[in-house]
């Protein structure tokens, strides 16, 4: 289940280019632009502002299976570091019978030369008597990232897992924000850029990788009455989750400096599921119209 949900997540936005192996860019240096009041931002400031909301509704087909939310929740200096935290919360609705899904997940990551990282990691499921934490330390000086797994408060698993000291990973959340980044960043190639990314799932190490399409396309959804401009990502990861996903995807970002993912598809083996952008709160912004 698990798996399903990371998935969910990552099939609307997708570790660090430097670290992504041969076929990887990286981009460095913040591009200023102005805001509607006339304010100069980053494309990071765009991107990781405090207090953006994303709500996405889950489709198979017509029907609705759920809801997907995200919000960055906060940013901090520690120890010279920007820190930035995010939480992403998933639910089915309760009107579909034999799925019942509702997961919170909290990322704590580290921004630097235009990218994030994760630093912790935290998931929490919520059954009907039961609430279980998975919690991961990525421990990047000592190359441990620490684990820890409790049920009701009691503490069912805990290990310390070796890792690369030449990575730096993602979590199923934190590669949400830096694949937009990245996205950003890579605005100006001519070519599709190809990325390699290192995420923990399942307390193991796996990779996803995907590309961008460096020309614009027009999106369709319920949110505007009008096609949107988004920049295509296409990608599969390399482990399989349940209910038959194959790790398939394609998402849009918003063609702007904000990045918004506006629509995801990813493969199941009875078809294909659908996430879109229902609403959102967010500085100075309104879906860019395809020209």
């Amino acid at each position: 289940m698990k798996q399903f949900l990371i998935i969910l997540v990552f099939s609307i936005a997708v570790c660090l280019p430097s670290m992504a192996g041969a076929d990887a860019v990286s981009y460095t240096g913040r591009t200023a632009g102005r805001t509607n009041d006339g304010n100069i931002e980053t494309g990071d400031d765009r991107v990781l502002e405090t207090g953006e909301e994303l709500l996405y509704k889950v489709y198979y087909g017509f029907i609705k299976l759920g809801e997907v939310k995200f919000k960055i929740t906060g940013v901090a200096t520690e120890n010279k570091k920007e820190i930035y935290s995010a939480t992403a919360s998933i639910k089915s609705f309760e009107s579909i019978p034999m799925v019942n899904i509702n997961y919170i997940f909290e990322s704590v990551m580290q921004h630097r030369n235009n990218e994030v990282f994760s630093v912790k990691f935290t998931s929490t499921e919520f059954k009907e008597k039961t609430i279980t934490n998975i919690y991961y330390t990525f421990d990047y000086e000592d190359g441990y990232l620490r684990s820890k797994k409790e049920t009701d408060g009691i503490v069912i698993d805990e290990r310390n897992i070796k890792m690369e000291y030449t990575k730096m990973f993602q979590d199923g959340l934190s590669l949400f924000y830096n694949a937009r980044l990245q996205s950003y960043y890579a605005r100006n190639a001519k070519d599709k850029l190809r990325y390699n990314v290192p995420v923990f799932i399942n307390e193991k190490e796996s990779s996803v990788k995907y590309s961008f399409s460096p020309k614009p396309e027009a999106v369709s959804t319920d949110l505007v009455d009008y096609d949107m401009s988004g920049i295509k990502v296409a990608g599969a990861a390399d482990f399989v989750g349940v209910f038959g996903l194959t790790g398939e995807f394609l998402g849009w970002f918003s063609d702007d400096d904000a990045r918004v993912p506006l629509k995801a598809k990813f493969n199941v083996t009875i078809g294909s599921i659908t996430l879109e952008l229902s609403s959102y709160k967010k500085k100075n912004w309104k879906p860019p119209v395809r020209k």
